[in-house]
């Protein structure tokens, strides 16, 4: 008998990480969702996730990707559980990271979380370096190396393969020209890209496949909003205005397409 899939969604607060909760929700999956604080979830309080059948449910946890490895380390976390169908409960309390009950296993991680850096490289002291590569990579990593285990066993058990998708930046991509002040950002997105083409190589026998999403221009994301207007105009003069802009939700379909394509 299969088992209930379940997504494990880092960044998944607000942004794109909130419209790939929303879909991922709307699909039918339970959704643990990583916010760095419990105060991040009180939007999800007042606009919970989409809960359509009695063994649906989700969960967000406070976990400081920053904090690594630190957070590793850690058996359980606050957070906060929402279930019910005709009106959503949420209950406070504290549990593992991947913590199911038996008829549940897990099929999907998106890391999502991601911070950018407010100044050229030579201005970034250590603590901003450090705390940049913490949740940009480190913890990324981490997340796929927990999943990925957990997969390794819950394949057998699920009806689509389980996934790992990463979300990377087009300005990680290389053949896209530099943009003065994002040079932390976009090594760590770089790096994140790369790992993920040596890890789906590496999993490929195991049944778990990895992708890699660079999305491009993402209007009120914390990427843009924290370019310098020469910096933003210079990244749109490299793309179709038009066709260059992406929303969340655009981002949340491609998401939920790799999966329903396993």
């Amino acid at each position: 008998m299969s088992k209930i899939p379940v997504a494990l969604v880092t960044g998944a607060t607000r942004g794109i990480g909130r419209a790939i909760v929303d879909k991922l929700s709307s699909k039918g999956l339970c959704c643990i969702m990583v916010g760095s604080s419990m105060e991040s979830f009180d939007l999800m309080r007042q606009k919970p996730l989409s809960i359509s059948q009695d063994s649906q449910w989700h969960r967000g946890l406070a976990i400081d990707l920053a904090q690594w490895p630190y957070w590793t380390k850690q058996t359980s976390f606050s957070g906060v559980h929402f279930s019910g169908t005709n009106e959503t409960l949420h209950k406070n309390g504290k549990w593992s990271l991947l913590e199911m009950d038996n008829g549940y296993d897990l099929a999907m991680l998106v890391n999502c979380a991601g911070i950018v850096q407010a100044s050229p490289s030579v201005l970034c002291g250590t603590e901003q370096m450090q705390r940049l590569t913490n949740v940009n990579l480190l913890s990324a990593i981490s997340m796929c190396n927990i999943a990925s285990r957990r997969m390794m066993r819950s394949r057998r058990h699920l009806v689509r393969a389980p996934c790992i998708i990463n979300i990377s930046s087009v300005l990680g991509d290389p053949n896209v020209d530099p943009m003065p002040g994002t040079s932390l950002y976009s090594a760590s997105k770089a790096a994140l890209a790369q790992y993920s083409r040596v890890l789906s190589a590496e999993l490929s026998r195991a049944g778990v496949s990895v992708h890699c999403i660079s999305p491009s221009l993402v209007p009120g994301t914390d990427m843009i909003q924290n370019l310098n207007s020469m910096a933003r105009s210079r990244l749109e003069a490299q793309f179709d205005a038009e066709k260059s802009h992406q929303s969340p939700q655009q981002i949340a379909k491609h998401v939920w397409d790799i999966y329903a394509s396993h």
